[in-house]
């Protein structure tokens, strides 16, 4: 294992722990793992039909799965029983393997303006910069090779990953942003005529709520006029641009490759699968979800589901999918 793991716990202590009924004692989980391979010791998840075979023929470890699945245990495999399983996996993960604590050490290697402010109990490793005004959060971790520009604002308890670079950003409480992260650069912004392009000056900022994590090598640009905006708890995969003016609300999944262009405005607890495309200035409801690869040109209604390129209500696109099936086979 490449991280420090927690010593092995007693089945009982950890059903507290995750909130799951257990009806055996006296025996000690080590570690977490694939209900696919399950071994003496390890505990894992019954959630997808697809490990159905896995788990009952099983001989060993234990596995966390809804009362009504409880026939599918294999013989020797104990069950832990929660109305939702991922979940109550979740908390055993964070068990044993929690998120980083703080070390309070700030190394003589860092770069640190001395108007930044610094807040308790921070965690600053050799060679990040923190430039002039900036405030960083108490219990806060700034791995090596990370840029935190001037005036940016980061919240308490956030960990910002290797070689990540936020300007122009004002960030809530428990931010976390995986390696490789650009957040608050300048957006696309020019002027297209016969002349030749004239660029246009971006002095918005980014603005974003707690609890919110982004992922590796993805770029969020600042707003040109007004401000880019991701909402509370908002979910950020890998290699995705979210461009200028852009508004998340709260809760919002955004999957690996997905491109929204300038000023759209999504809702609360918005879904777009991996490498949606989103047209800029479009108005996207609360809940709606949009499936993978679709390009999506057109505003979208609160909880509509939609797919294809250019994206349609999901319904009418797998009637044209079978049509053209039907076309092809003719």
């Amino acid at each position: 294992m490449f991280f420090q793991k927690s010593s092995p716990i007693a089945i009982e202590a950890l059903a507290k722990i995750i909130d799951a009924k257990v009806e055996i004692r006296d025996a000690l989980v080590s570690d977490v793992g694939p209900v696919d391979t399950l071994r003496e010791g390890i505990i894992g998840c019954y959630h997808n039909t697809k490990y159905k075979s896995s788990l009952s023929q099983a001989k060993h470890g234990f596995c966390i799965l809804k009362e009504e699945d409880r026939h599918l245990l294999g013989d020797g495999v104990i069950g832990l029983f929660s109305p939702t399983p991922y979940r109550a996996f979740g908390k055993a993960a964070l068990y044993f393997y929690p998120k980083p604590i703080s070390s309070g050490e700030i190394s003589v290697l860092a770069d640190i303006h001395p108007s930044a402010e610094i807040g308790k109990n921070c965690q600053i490793d050799a060679f990040a910069i923190i430039k002039a005004n900036a405030k960083i959060g108490e219990n806060s971790i700034i791995r090596s090779h990370c840029v935190v520009g001037s005036h940016v604002q980061i919240g308490r308890d956030s960990v910002l990953e290797y070689g990540v670079t936020i300007t122009n950003t004002i960030a809530g409480d428990r931010f976390y942003v995986k390696p490789g992260a650009c957040i608050g650069q300048p957006g696309f912004g020019f002027h297209m005529d016969e002349k030749g392009h004239f660029d246009i000056p971006q002095i918005g900022c980014v603005l974003i709520g707690n609890d919110v994590q982004i992922g590796a090598n993805t770029t969020i640009d600042r707003g040109s006029q007004h401000d880019t905006v991701i909402g509370n708890f908002c979910r950020i995969d890998n290699l995705v641009q979210i461009a200028h003016n852009v508004e998340l609300g709260d809760g919002c999944v955004i999957v690996a490759q997905v491109g929204i262009a300038g000023s759209s405005r999504l809702g609360k607890f918005v879904i777009a699968a991996g490498q949606v495309g989103i047209a800029g200035h479009l108005s996207i409801g609360d809940g709606a979800k949009i499936a993978a690869q679709s390009g999506l040109m057109r505003d979208v209604s609160a909880g509509e589901t939609i797919a294809g390129s250019p994206a349609i209500p999901i319904r009418e696109w797998h009637k044209q999918t079978i049509a053209l099936q039907r076309l092809v086979k003719k």
